[in-house]
């Protein structure tokens, strides 16, 4: 006499179920069953791998097929038999499964969160993306800022997608205000995505008062108080001359530190050091022609401290390995300086930035045109205009007349 518990686990055996599913199908028809968005499916590992019972699908998210290995009571994977597998076997291999899904979803792999997804598991939000991402690329702006765009697309619906939620206005804002700061530039940009995508795709967007960007602070304390002896001081602070001659173009040139290692250095010395500078600009992939201003600054330069190793200044692949190297190199040398600027007391520290934003300053008030100065930088005139002239030359002029007039005091 059969009890009714071993009448379930018969009805409920692959055995019974062979007629319209096999083993592996059934299991993962029950494994589906449990959670609400499963992609993945059981299958047997080749005869060289010895017939592991696995799980697969795209587990980093990078469109490609991979598995992961389900393991018995002893901690070694389930094999294929002859006989089907046994109730336990079943029973681990779908607890295992269940596991493996649910941090899956959690985005606990490591894998999973530094690569993410080209392309949402969910159809629905797979077309949503490639409407927003093609309208993206349709729009008439700088190449770096499409790329910002387009990478925060990305982050937003692989956002979405890891937590298992539709496409409308609430989730696109709560991914906008995602551990960023409303009163910076990067949840700006994450709200302008957020709207793009929402209404590129017939959605309503309603935006709170509360969710509203706030202007951005941006304080620029150098900048604002600091004349050409102040930049010249910092020079002479650097103790590396590697780091004094990078500080050095950079101050003289207005260019970004990336910018650096591709200028034409031969030419320049073959024309004997003069104004223009050949250059290439990875950040917005194209050429441009510097302005050296002051010259004065670049008189004495050796530009062979200016090589950084393993790039090639007439590289312009703009591989991944080349972008690390550059990041890697500027970022040692702006480190370096600001140890020796610290170490000697210097305040407020410069950034890179600062000496860029006096650049433009500088050529400005020696009559350049706004438009040359902008190309001298690698920019449009409008960026130039709302970043690098936000402040103006009004506080700069203040800070000299206020700085003449304690010198004037002090000698009485």
């Amino acid at each position: 006499m059969v009890s009714g518990a071993n009448l379930k686990i018969m009805s409920a055996s692959p055995a019974c179920a062979r007629s319209h599913l096999t083993e592996l199908a059934w299991l993962s028809n029950e494994l589906r069953e449990n959670l609400d968005y499963c992609p993945f499916r059981f299958e047997w590992s080749n005869h060289r791998q010895g017939h592991k019972l696995l799980i697969g699908g795209d587990w980093n998210r990078r469109l490609r097929h991979t598995t992961r290995t389900i393991q018995g009571v002893d901690g070694k994977p389930i094999r294929k038999a002859g006989r089907p597998l046994s109730t336990l076997e079943r029973q681990l291999a779908i607890a295992e499964g269940i596991r493996l899904v649910k941090s899956w979803h959690q985005g606990c792999d490591t894998r999973q969160r530094r690569r993410p997804s080209g392309e949402p598991y969910n159809i629905l939000l797979a077309h949503q993306r490639r409407v927003a991402s093609e309208l993206i690329r349709q729009r008439s702006c700088g190449t770096g800022r499409k790329r910002k765009l387009l990478r925060h697309t990305l982050n937003l619906y692989s956002w979405l997608d890891q937590r298992g939620l539709p496409l409308d206005c609430s989730n696109a804002i709560a991914w906008a205000a995602d551990g960023v700061s409303c009163s910076t530039a990067n949840y700006a940009d994450r709200l302008f995505c957020a709207r793009s995508a929402v209404e590129l795709n017939a959605l309503r967007w309603d935006l709170p008062k509360h969710r509203r960007p706030k202007t951005p602070k941006v304080r620029r304390e150098f900048a604002e108080n600091a004349l050409d002896s102040d930049v010249e001081q910092v020079f002479s602070l650097i103790k590396d001359p590697q780091v004094e001659a990078f500080c050095r173009v950079i101050a003289a040139t207005g260019c970004r530190p990336s910018e650096v290692v591709f200028f034409d250095w031969f030419s320049w010395l073959r024309a004997d050091r003069q104004m223009p500078l050949y250059g290439w600009s990875p950040k917005v992939d194209r050429e441009f022609i510097a302005v050296c201003h002051p010259l004065a600054w670049l008189k004495d330069l050796d530009p062979s401290l200016l090589r950084a190793p393993g790039l090639d200044w007439q590289d312009r692949s703009r591989t991944e390995q080349s972008s690390r190297l550059n990041t890697q190199y500027s970022a040692r040398l702006l480190r370096l300086m600001k140890r020796d600027l610290q170490a000697a007391g210097f305040k407020p520290l410069p950034r890179w930035t600062d000496l860029r934003h006096l650049w433009t300053l500088r050529a400005l008030a020696a009559g350049m045109d706004r438009k040359t100065a902008a190309l001298a930088q690698a920019h449009s005139e409008r960026m130039a205009e709302l970043v690098y002239l936000r402040h103006g030359e009004k506080r700069q002029s203040l800070a000299g007349i206020e700085r003449f007039a304690k010198l004037m005091l002090a000698k009485r």
